[in-house]
């Protein structure tokens, strides 16, 4: 196979959510001076984590079932618990995946259940190969690691104990094994990521809307 000359999905989401990189991050700041709010913004990644892992064991349970699948299920399900044990860290109370302990939670489910239905209808007569898991996959993990990145550097620079490292060093190697995959498996890889990228950073924009209009237009600066 002729190496592709696109560019890397991590590259080409860069470039499409630059514009997002400044208002993202002065939300993140502002979660880090306000707990209550953090706790919810934590316990939405928690769920999100979780729906991820529910829906590799929805798609992924048949026989052929992989150790590779197998891991990142495992990987999921203990993203989910992190971010879920830091948010009731910070609020000091059990939290649910109720509307009132998440942010902007319904628009959250709707950004997973949505981007995985436009990926499905995309591949068409390929939905039900191992392509739609590979996809929506590769697809909200490349959203995941850039945004875990721009927290990282927020949670380190507002000296909050929180760390992302060992969950980001995960989402890496998950990008990884599924991108060989992938160019293994569909010749198309290199146009689909492309298309279904677009498919995500609209939907990521519509849920980034929704959390910005849950907190209120305060802002934190970035320093």
């Amino acid at each position: 196979m002729t190496p592709s000359t696109n560019p890397s999905p991590s590259s080409r989401l860069e470039e499409l959510s630059r514009d997002l990189v400044a208002p993202v991050r002065q939300r993140l700041c502002w979660f880090c001076v306000n707990p209550l709010a953090h706790a919810c913004f934590l316990n939405t990644l928690s769920l999100m984590e979780h729906i991820g892992s529910r829906k590799i064991m929805a798609s992924q349970s048949g026989p052929e079932l992989s150790h590779e699948t197998l891991k990142h299920l495992a990987e999921e399900a203990r993203h989910a618990y992190f971010f879920k044990r830091e948010a009731e860290r910070l609020s000091r109370a059990a939290l649910d995946y109720r509307e009132t302990n998440t942010i902007a939670g319904p628009f959250a489910r709707a950004y997973m259940g949505r981007l995985d239905a436009e990926i499905a209808a995309a591949l068409g007569d390929e939905a039900n190969s191992a392509l739609p898991y590979l996809y929506m996959s590769l697809t909200v993990e490349l959203r995941a690691v850039w945004l875990y990145e721009l927290y990282q550097a927020v949670l380190a620079e507002q000296k909050v104990a929180i760390t992302l490292k060992s969950v980001l060093a995960e989402e890496e190697l998950h990008l990884s094994a599924m991108l060989e995959r992938l160019h293994r498996l569909d010749e198309h890889a290199g146009r689909r990521m492309g298309e279904f990228s677009s498919f995500e950073d609209t939907r990521f924009r519509v849920l980034w809307a929704a959390i910005e209009n849950a907190c209120g237009r305060e802002r934190v600066a970035a320093e």
